[in-house]
C-alpha cells in the first residue's frame, strides 16, 4: 500500500513538471508563476463546443444576439464573430450580433484570463471582452477590452453598483483609455485578486483597480462571485447597413491559475 501511494505521489510530481516545463518550452504561454489551465485555439475540429452563444436579451449588450450559424465562424485557427444586417422577410430586428460566453474566474480565487483578437472597425459598434456575473446580476462588469466604433484606442474599465448608482466612477478611476489600435492582433489580459482588477495588453500592465476602505457598498463585488467571460459584438445604435458586415477574430483564449495553492486562495 505505501508503495502505491509513494508510486502515486511520484508520478503526480513529474506530471506537474512535465507541465511546467512544457509551458516554459513555449514563451508565448508560459507565464511566470502561473498555470495554464486551459485554453482554446480555435484549431480543432470541435469548434464552439465548450462555450455558448450569448442568448439574445433587453440589454445594449444583447439586444442582437443571435444563435444564426452565419455569424460563427471557426477558419484558419480563428474564430469569426459577425454583426450583419438582418435581411430575413418579416424580421423582428433589424441586425444580428454574434457573442459566446463560458465559465470565467472563480469566486474567492485568483486568475488571470488572456484573449487573443482583432477586430475591424464600424461606427456605433462594440466590440467587446468582458467578465459578467454568472447569475446575471446587474450592474457588475469587468471590460477586459471595449472599442467603440473607429475609436483607435479601448477602453478596460470595472462597473459596480458603487460606479454607477452611487457615481463613483473617480475614486479609485473605475476607466482607463489604453493607445493601442484593436484593428490589429492584440492580447487583452487581466488578473483577479480578493483586493484589486489588474488589467494588461500584450502582457504589459496598463490598470490597477483595488478594493479601498469606504463606507459606500458596493465598490468590489468582483471577488464575491463567479463571473463568466463574455466575448462578442454589440451596437449602441444601429449602424449604417452599408459598412456591414463587422468582424471580430479571435485567435485563442487562455485561463491561467497561480501555480502555489496558497495563492489561489
Amino acid at each position: 500500500m505505501r508503495r502505491n501511494i509513494i508510486l502515486i505521489t511520484i508520478v503526480a510530481f513529474m506530471g506537474g513538471l512535465i507541465a511546467c516545463s512544457g509551458q516554459k518550452s513555449d514563451p508565448d504561454k508560459y507565464r511566470e508563476g502561473w498555470t495554464l489551465v486551459w485554453e482554446d485555439d480555435f484549431n480543432s475540429k470541435t469548434g464552439l463546443t465548450d462555450w455558448s452563444k450569448i442568448p439574445r436579451g433587453k440589454q445594449l449588450m444583447d439586444r442582437y444576439m443571435s444563435d444564426n450559424e452565419a455569424l460563427y465562424h471557426v477558419e484558419d485557427g480563428y474564430l469569426v464573430l459577425r454583426g450583419v444586417k438582418n435581411i430575413s422577410e418579416n424580421a423582428e430586428i433589424p441586425f444580428l450580433t454574434g457573442g459566446i460566453t463560458r465559465q470565467g474566474t472563480k469566486k474567492n480565487g485568483v486568475n488571470r484570463i488572456e484573449v487573443r483578437a482583432r477586430m475591424n472597425p464600424v461606427g456605433e459598434v462594440v466590440p467587446f471582452i468582458s467578465l459578467l456575473p454568472s447569475d446575471g446580476s446587474e450592474n457588475i462588469a469587468i471590460d477586459i477590452m471595449k472599442r467603440f466604433g473607429y475609436d483607435e484606442f479601448f477602453y478596460q474599465s470595472v462597473t459596480s453598483h458603487y460606479t454607477t448608482t452611487e457615481g463613483m466612477t473617480d475614486n479609485p478611476p473605475s476607466n482607463a483609455l489604453v493607445i493601442v489600435s484593436p484593428s490589429r492582433f492584440h492580447t487583452y489580459g487581466v488578473e483577479t485578486y480578493p483586493d484589486s482588477i489588474v488589467f494588461f495588453v500584450d502582457n504589459k500592465r496598463t490598470k490597477t483597480y483595488p478594493r479601498i476602505s469606504t463606507d459606500i457598498s458596493g465598490q468590489f463585488p468582483f471577488n464575491e462571485l463567479d463571473l463568466d467571460l463574455s466575448i462578442g459584438i454589440r451596437m449602441n445604435n444601429d449602424p449604417e447597413p452599408s459598412e456591414l458586415p463587422v468582424e471580430m477574430y479571435v485567435d485563442w483564449v487562455r485561463y491561467y491559475q497561480p501555480e502555489r495553492a496558497d495563492v489561489a486562495k
